[in-house]
């Protein structure tokens, strides 16, 4: 069972739930979508979801708990975190097997959508649906992507720990969670390897921060305590 301290996102916040409603989700009289969608599965701090090379076959939504991608195996290179509300594997999509790594960060649950049954599952009409849903949450992510690529290019540490906070915030209340107080699922490495860091850079630029009353970090508890201020640190 998750931890009560980490976030569960509600159906209608979740990146799929487009796709769930095409499929039947809400209803209980359709039922193509037992057919293509293990629906909160639970899984394990540390356990793979796919591997660099494996066949792209499912799509994973977090329903709780988070994930993470990365390259590499024994020096893991972070390419990014995948929160409650948000779809693993899409960046993918379309191509015949996954270019990175991902594995959950910490026990949780997940909804696992099976791209190879969908043909089978469904009508042609709502095929069509899903797969013109399912580009669009591909693109959409891909911008999301390019907009956090960019973290890592800003001219000096304390900058790229604010937008990373200030972000991480925005990504969590486009899913329904507040985005000024919130639970770090990553730890201060992650953090580093992400944005291009040293480890203890990332903590004495946490430290600054909390010194300049923008924000507040208990452990891996954040309270963004100036939004504005954080916002126009970036610029």
């Amino acid at each position: 069972m998750p931890s009560r301290h980490i976030p569960i996102v509600l159906c209608r916040n979740c990146a799929l739930y487009n796709t769930a409603l095409i499929l039947g989700l809400e209803s209980q009289e359709k039922k193509p979508l037992d057919q293509v969608v293990i629906r909160n599965h639970p899984i394990e701090k540390g356990q793979p979801l796919f591997h660099a090379g494996d066949p792209v076959r499912h799509l994973y939504l977090v329903h709780s708990g988070s994930c993470i991608s990365y390259q590499g195996n024994q020096s893991r290179q972070v390419r990014g975190f995948h929160l409650p509300g948000e779809v693993v594997g899409i960046e993918d999509l379309g191509e015949k097997r996954h270019s990175h790594t991902a594995c959950a960060l910490e026990d949780g649950s997940l909804c696992q959508l099976d791209l190879s049954r969908l043909e089978k599952a469904l009508d042609q009409e709502d095929l069509i649906k899903v797969q013109r849903y399912l580009l669009h949450a591909a693109a959409r992510h891909a911008r999301q992507l390019q907009q956090e690529r960019l973290l890592t290019g800003l001219p000096n540490a304390e900058q790229r720990i604010a937008a990373f906070l200030y972000n991480l915030g925005q990504r969590f209340q486009e899913h329904g969670f507040p985005a000024l107080s919130y639970r770090l699922p990553m730890s201060r490495e992650e953090i580093a390897s992400y944005l291009g860091l040293a480890p203890e850079t990332v903590i004495r630029m946490l430290k600054r921060l909390a010194s300049r009353e923008l924000v507040r970090v208990r452990t891996r508890q954040v309270e963004i305590l100036d939004p504005e201020a954080l916002e126009a640190l970036l610029s």
